[in-house]
């Protein structure tokens, strides 16, 4: 990435930037450290504060609804049960005495929990869901409750009590108090419960329903908001809202920028509607599937911290103007020998080392030069030290390639013994000279590296020739190359090394016979060999090992330290370096079942 023109040019930007970043980083660091330590303060303060609030509102709401549960077990007093099932059978007027008898016993309760005012209305359905006692009007006589949705899980048992609401509608209510608008007086709750029959505990009596007006709620909400700007909000599990402080809000969904709470969450969160910031604190009710939620304007909460983090950005700018003119004042008694300097090194770049640096100050920009003069008289010495090494290297190669011997010595040699030993009848030591003399013969032939893979193969069917004549009946092998393949390039020495890793590594150590396995494919523009033994195989942890060795190229291989041997690691890379990263060798193993290597070079004709 290449430096901005602007720093590239000027010393005195790289000074402004010095100044800068002493001066002006720290006190914007601090500022917004500040600013931010402050505002964490003030959300963990306020969420702390609201957490309480809320502890207050759920204990209160929480013992107003077990109070509504504990006023419905006025249906299971024994003499209730009795007005109950003779209320089914008795005519008009006993009907009239007996919702008397119910009207008392219900004011009793009411009078008991103080609920005189609280509960608007007490409705009573039988099994089928047909009214047949209400206290005070709230639902029309004629209308058939087993069309409710909830009706059918109360009846089967899926669900024994639930709250209703808020709503300011239901079919069941009378036309005359269905209401005009909106508010949270006119919102209704009716709580639901399933009554059995004590008498015979699996049969249903019929149904109980407690309506009471949202107002209730509010009551215990008010005396919490009084001296706060934040607003409260109940909304229940499917995520509609039960009450909010603004009574237009309730009954829509709610926004899913608040979302539901996550039991994993610390309580409260920060989201962002509109323009505006809000601290959103939650909580959950017990004995009903609620949850409370209070919010705060971060705006109001965080304005004295604006004006702190206001007088740390003058701050800032102060300093800002003041490092410039600082800068400017300094960098005029330190352009003119830079300037000097650099062009003397522009000078060396091109070549000419007889510069030298004048006008030398007593500064560290002095020393700079002075440190300069000697470097470029050390690089003169240097370059006379190197050019004579390289005439003493160059003399001590040739007196190493006259010092070599003549290989066709060892040739002659290897010849000699297959002679002898063909003429004293001895032909296994013919057959291991005459191989040993082609293999020696192809390690060491001019030309280059590159073979065709028919060379390659004759190589090591000479080694497999004297392995086979020590090992006797241990070892087949079997080779499987197509000959519209032999006339293909590649690099020479790749198969010895992966095959006597085979045989001594793999079948010399396994009981009983042996088989090698040796073929070729293409695929694609690729050639791939496989060399497969059935001999002892490898441990998981010894083939990641090897694994990881071929695919790190700076790790040495383990058998290169050995003089004279070529490790399957050292094949791997040379194949890696002519070919690219892409080729190479893979691995597949499995102890007591053998080994596959698998090399893969491009498929270069002849």
């Amino acid at each position: 990435m290449r430096t901005p023109l602007f720093f590239r040019r000027s010393i005195q930007a790289k000074m402004i930037l010095s100044f800068m970043t002493v001066s002006l980083i720290p006190l914007a660091l601090l500022g917004w450290l500040s600013y931010s330590w402050y505002s964490d303060l003030v959300e963990n303060r306020t969420a702390v504060y609201n957490a309480k609030l809320m502890r207050t509102f759920t204990a209160d709401m929480d013992q107003f609804l077990q109070q509504i549960e504990q006023y419905s077990y006025t249906v299971y007093q024994d003499n209730f049960q009795t007005l109950w099932k003779e209320s089914q059978k008795a005519n008009e007027f006993g009907k009239i005495r007996n919702q008397l008898d119910m009207n008392s016993l219900f004011l009793r309760q009411e009078e008991f929990y103080n609920f005189r005012g609280i509960i608007q209305s007490v409705t009573l359905l039988d099994d089928e869901g047909f009214t047949f006692y209400e206290n005070v009007e709230m639902v029309k006589k004629s209308h058939p409750f087993d069309i409710e949705p909830w009706f059918p899980a109360m009846q089967s048992g899926g669900r024994t009590e639930m709250l209703l609401g808020p709503y300011l509608s239901q079919a069941w209510l009378p036309e005359s108090l269905l209401p005009e608008e909106k508010d949270v007086e006119n919102c209704k709750l009716t709580y639901i419960r399933k009554v059995s029959d004590l008498q015979r505990p699996q049969a249903t009596l019929g149904y109980i329903m407690i309506h009471f007006s949202l107002k209730e709620v509010q009551k215990f909400l008010e005396p919490l908001l009084l001296d706060s700007s934040a607003t409260m909000m109940i909304v229940d599990r499917e995520g509609n809202i039960v009450y909010d402080t603004d009574s237009r809000q309730i009954g829509q969904p709610i926004s899913s920028a608040i979302g539901l709470p996550d039991d994993d969450a610390d309580g409260y969160k920060v989201i962002r509607v509109g323009n505006k910031r809000y601290l959103v604190t939650s909580s959950a009710l017990e004995t009903v599937d609620w949850d409370v939620y209070i919010r705060n304007d971060l705006a109001v909460l965080l304005s004295d911290s604006r004006k702190m983090r206001n007088i740390t950005l003058l701050f800032v700018l102060g300093s800002f103007g003041l490092a410039i003119f600082v800068s400017q004042f300094l960098s005029l008694g330190l352009v003119s020998p830079i300037k000097r300097l650099k062009n003397a090194m522009l000078k060396v770049s091109q070549g000419y080392l007889g510069v030298h640096a004048g006008k030398l100050s007593q500064d560290e920009i002095g020393e700079l030069g002075r440190y300069f003069n000697e470097m470029i008289s050390r690089i003169k010495y240097l370059i006379e030290q190197v050019y004579r090494a390289e005439l003493h290297e160059r003399e001590a190669k040739l007196n190493a390639l006259q010092a070599q011997i003549n290989p066709h010595f060892l040739y002659n040699t290897l010849e000699t013994i297959n002679s002898i030993a063909v003429v004293e009848g001895i032909p296994k030591v013919s057959e291991i000279a005459r191989a040993l003399s082609d293999m020696f013969r192809y390690s060491t032939k001019a030309g280059g590296i590159k073979v065709d893979v028919a060379e390659e193969i004759g190589h090591i069917r000479n080694y497999l020739d004297i392995v086979s004549i020590r090992f006797e009946d241990k070892l087949t092998v079997r080779l499987d190359i197509p000959t519209q393949l032999l006339s293909y390039k590649m690099i020479k020495l790749v198969f010895q090394p992966i095959i006597e890793n085979a045989v001594f590594h793999g079948i010399e150590v396994k009981r009983g016979k042996g088989e090698l396995v040796i073929q070729a494919r293409k695929e694609g523009m690729d050639l791939l060999f496989s060399i497969r033994d059935d001999g002892a195989g490898m441990t998981e942890e010894q083939l990641v090992l090897l694994r990881n060795r071929l695919a790190n190229p700076s790790t040495p291989e383990q058998s290169d330290t050995t003089a004279g041997k070529v490790g399957i690691k050292n094949v791997h890379d040379r194949i890696r370096f002519y070919y690219g990263d892409q080729y190479g060798i893979t691995l597949n193993s499995e102890l007591g079942v053998g080994t596959e290597v698998t090399i893969r070079i491009p498929a270069v004709p002849e």
